[in-house]
């Protein structure tokens, strides 16, 4: 049984491994869900899989270790809430950005989407990939005040 067990971890976190190195987003959420996923099987496997002992305490003989079990169902818990957030964010990236390819990403997600002469989401924090140059001419073209020019106050 502990075999079969340690295929099945093994296929997990391979078959995770394989989609997280993909270059779409939610491949990347869902590999890492399978990776989740294996590595609860191994805790589980670990802890030993044993049918004749219950994990009732009223019934005598030995017992399984419940600690293993609590772990695993603290780490769903978790693991439901993280896919929940990234896939989330994956879904927002998507309706910025207008595709789901990570490495064309780039820079298009520090630019507001509702206007197209390229000016930032959020001038305040633009992304660090561009210069201080271009974030000079983005504030000066929206009027705010360069960094230079603030008045003490």
């Amino acid at each position: 049984m502990e075999t079969l067990f340690a295929l099945i971890v093994g296929l997990l976190v391979a078959v995770g491994v394989f989609l997280l190195l993909s270059r779409t987003i939610v491949r990347v959420v869902l590999g890492l869900a399978f990776i989740s996923y294996g590595a609860n099987l191994a805790i589980l496997t670990a802890s030993g899989l044993r049918q004749d002992a219950p994990p009732l305490l009223t019934l005598p003989g030995p017992y399984v270790d419940p600690l293993p079990q609590a772990l695993i169902l603290t780490a769903i818990v978790i693991g439901f809430a993280t896919t929940a957030l990234l896939l989330t964010v994956a879904l927002r990236a998507y309706q910025v950005a207008g595709h789901d390819d990570v490495a064309a990403f780039g820079d298009n997600l520090a630019d507001d989407p509702d206007t197209s002469d390229g000016t930032l989401a959020d001038p305040d924090h633009p992304s660090p990939d561009i210069p201080e140059q271009v974030r000079l001419v983005v504030r000066v073209v929206r009027g705010a005040p360069r960094p230079a020019d603030k008045e003490p106050s």
